[in-house]
């Protein structure tokens, strides 16, 4: 089964190390890994800070694609923040130790549990087998989350959209607020003029 994988960590070294490991697993018919990101939250800017693509070699991090790519693109972007906002605090004293699976979308979990200076570990995965990449976390303190990868895809590109249109309406609405505002200017330029003219034939 495709999965996206989410691993947040308690301790920064811990999730480096985590990484690393990925990065070496040996994949095999059984387990396969097409994308790792190493994320951090810094006070609700979503950053990468190392990745791989498995799929595209000549991909670095900085344009990671796919999936994954598209998934740090909106948790990074506003909807990101909408989500995390007011919320991460309450998501964050029911996260603990090792969990799995969530009914809730990938976006709104992850914004509400990725607190900030937290630090994740975020995959594309296929996997027949859940406890071979369990096994990898094991020795760390983390919460891992997954969802199907086919779900997690429509979801980011409803969330593309939707963020789209949010930017559209922000720009449609700081326009008007221009237009508006240069309107009321304008009136208040053309009456001071009229004043100036009405002071000056005051003095004659």
């Amino acid at each position: 089964m495709a999965n996206v994988l989410v691993a947040i960590f308690d301790v920064h070294s811990e999730a480096y190390q985590a990484f690393s490991e990925l990065k070496s697993f040996k994949q095999d018919d059984q387990t396969q890994i097409a994308q790792i990101a190493l994320v951090k939250n810094d006070s609700g800017n979503v950053s990468i800070k190392d990745s791989v693509d498995f799929d595209d070699a000549t991909r670095d991090y900085a344009t990671i694609g796919g999936i994954v790519g598209g998934l740090i693109g909106i948790l990074s972007g506003p909807l990101g923040v909408i989500f995390g906002s007011g919320l991460g605090a309450l998501a964050g004293a029911a996260s603990g130790s090792m969990t799995d699976s969530t009914d809730n979308g990938l976006i709104e979990d992850v914004t509400t549990k990725l607190l900030d200076g937290e630090i994740a570990v975020i995959a594309l995965v296929s996997e027949k087998d859940e406890s071979v990449l369990n096994h990898v976390f094991a020795p760390f303190k983390a919460n891992i989350m997954r969802w199907d990868a086919l779900s997690v895809g429509r979801e980011v590109e409803l969330a593309g959209q939707v963020q789209d249109d949010l930017y559209d309406k922000v720009q449609a609405d700081l326009n008007q607020r221009r237009i508006n505002h240069l309107k009321d200017q304008g009136t208040e330029i053309a009456d001071a003029i009229k004043a100036t003219f009405r002071r000056l034939r005051g003095k004659k």
